[in-house]
């Protein structure tokens, strides 16, 4: 989802109205753990360590390399 929305910043809401059913509802501490944990994971393979950007009460979006 990051890597199709063209820098645009997404937000926690956003992702959840994406991606998840609302039969299925999560928090946005969630994605926020969701989030964190695909950073390190890309960071394993050798993306930077700030590859997802945070903004700050917007939400996330993925840095130009």
């Amino acid at each position: 989802m990051l890597v199709y929305s063209d820098r645009r910043v997404l937000s926690r809401g956003g992702i959840i109205e994406r991606i998840w059913s609302l039969e299925d509802p999560l928090s946005e501490e969630t994605v926020k753990s969701h989030i964190k944990s695909l950073g390190h994971k890309l960071r394993e393979f050798g993306a930077p360590d700030d590859f997802i950007d945070t903004v700050h009460g917007l939400g996330y979006r993925l840095k130009q390399l």
